[in-house]
């Protein structure tokens, strides 16, 4: 295909918002019916929803496997070069790498992504690299059109915008199919709630939250030994804090418009949101600076620092989340400013406290997540007079431990030189690393999604294991969406019990057809 990204429109299949709208179709396919689960010979079948940036930057591994086989790809897009990236030409190069291809979209700049782009990637790399494979992958705007009709495909990654995460899961889960997912569960609380409940009970449905693969760290698990070990003493509070967001933050609502560009269908895009304008400073990398479409930063990001930190001191839920943040300030047509009430967008730095009480009962712990270039204060016999851009801080009644952004390289500061002496030798044992390759190019955390797939079993990556977090970081939003009001929350009943207008934002005016059921 090396007429990418040329001028030649394509038909676009109708679409669908009858039968085929989430929740309204249930098909199981072969890996769940009584026959039994996928022999291990079988390769698993599997079709890539989400075709942008990060789809893109993911799929080499998924290629490499030879236990998978992408039989399909499905983005509403399909095919452009204006999203955003970490490189100039980056990816694209890296995509030429892997499909040994050096010239591949000579002459295009900028970031490549859509369907047929993907397309294009997996086809030129199964012709080079499995002999005999001469298919011709279906590429589409609607994964459920194509689901409708391959209905014996095993699995799905699912990795669009944050807002179409829960309705492509719940109705994949109910169309049988085993999932991996890029996070979040979802960016709304109740709808990534219903991806958990479902999961639970979905017991030979395998999932995978690709972020669980930042639990190999071993930062965490030295963390954990010198606070079990009473290096600082009694743990007081938690930060963790991030130089994102990278993408624009827009006070604003977009008032431009554009026409919508011809290879995009902008009301598939929008999926459960309600019908709007289009502009492009809602999509791509930008979606996830709207409270309607992404998740903000901590979603983004402290969804990998997070985790190991929930999983190794046994957190629960928050049961309170407030926030402070940015703001911005206008002046109207007398020059009189005043500031800007912002409900639709992210702010472009937040600080988010949640207390979370310990899964034992022993009490609770703060944890505050900072973003957009806010950080705590600077610790007692810190080593510098800042701390870096990103990181992590466990502050104890007797001292202080520091370390990257994921709690990386820990190192204790505040301590009696004895005290630094006595804890150097204690040392945890290491984690299993998730990215090593284990079998046939094929990292652990992906070849224990396929041995789960395979025996109709959970893995410590699965959906339902993230509850804790997913509720916590959406609370956090909606306190943002509140004014920094100081919420309580009831994980049983999944409400705020402080204010009626925030349990509203637990969950969104979805459009018809878009409905769970």
């Amino acid at each position: 295909m090396r007429k990418l990204l040329n001028e030649n429109k394509l038909s676009r299949r109708k679409f669908i918002a009858t039968t085929a709208a989430i929740g309204m179709v249930t098909v199981v396919p072969r890996s769940v019916l009584g026959k039994g689960f996928i022999a291990p010979s079988d390769k698993i079948t599997l079709v890539n929803i989400g075709c942008g940036y990060q789809g893109l930057s993911e799929i080499g591994v998924l290629l490499r496997c030879p236990q998978i086989e992408i039989v399909g790809v499905a983005d509403p897009n399909r095919q452009s070069n204006n999203y955003i990236g970490w490189s100039y030409n980056g990816l694209r190069n890296n995509l030429r790498r892997l499909i040994d291809e050096p010239n591949w979209l000579e002459g295009i700049t900028g970031h490549p992504g859509g369907r047929d782009v993907m397309k294009d990637v997996i086809s030129t790399f199964y012709k080079k690299n499995r002999p005999g494979w001469n298919s011709e992958i279906p590429a589409e705007e609607d994964y459920r059109e194509m689901l409708d009709r391959m209905r014996d495909v095993d699995a799905v990654k699912i990795i669009p915008c944050d807002h179409l995460h829960s309705y492509i899961a719940v109705d994949c889960f109910k169309r049988g199919k085993h999932q991996i997912m890029h996070k979040p569960l979802g960016n709304k609380m109740l709808e990534a709630m219903k991806v958990v409940d479902v999961a639970t009970s979905s017991q030979h449905i395998a999932t995978h939250l690709m972020a669980y693969n930042s639990s190999s760290n071993n930062g965490i698990n030295q963390t954990k030994a010198w606070i079990d070990a009473g290096a600082i003493g009694k743990l007081r509070e938690i930060h963790n804090w991030s130089g994102r967001p990278f993408w624009p933050q827009y006070p604003d609502l977009p008032t431009d418009r554009p026409p919508i560009p011809r290879d995009f269908n902008w009301d598939l895009w929008l999926g459960p949101a309600q019908m709007r304008e289009y502009s492009p400073k809602y999509t791509n990398a930008c979606f996830r600076g709207w409270f309607e479409f992404g998740a903000g930063s901590i979603a983004d990001m402290g969804i990998y620092s997070m985790i190991p930190v929930f999983n190794k001191l046994g957190l629960n839920s928050a049961i309170s989340a407030s926030s402070r943040f940015s703001r911005v300030y206008k002046c109207d047509d007398d020059l009189v400013p005043a500031p800007v009430v912002n409900t639709w967008s992210f702010p472009d730095a937040a600080a988010y406290r949640f207390e979370l009480p310990y899964k034992n009962g022993s009490g609770s712990i703060f944890f505050t997540w900072h973003d957009g270039g806010m950080k705590p204060n600077v610790p007692f016999g810190y080593k510098d007079d800042d701390l870096p851009l990103e990181g992590m801080m466990f502050i104890g009644e007797k001292g202080t431990i520091v370390g990257g952004f994921n709690g990386q390289k820990p190192e204790l500061f505040g301590l009696s030189s004895k005290d630094l002496k006595k804890y150097a030798d204690i040392k945890a044992d290491p984690l299993p690393n998730q990215s090593e390759i284990v079998s046939e190019g094929t990292p652990r955390w992906l070849q224990g999604w396929i041995d789960n797939v395979k025996e109709g079993k959970k893995n410590p990556g699965s959906f339902e294991f993230v509850r804790e977090l997913t509720e916590s970081y959406n609370l956090g939003a909606v306190s943002l969406q509140c004014n920094g009001k100081k919420l309580l929350y009831d994980s049983a009943t999944r409400t705020v019990t402080n204010d009626a207008e925030a349990n509203k934002l637990l969950s969104r005016d979805t459009r018809k057809g878009w409905e769970f059921v």
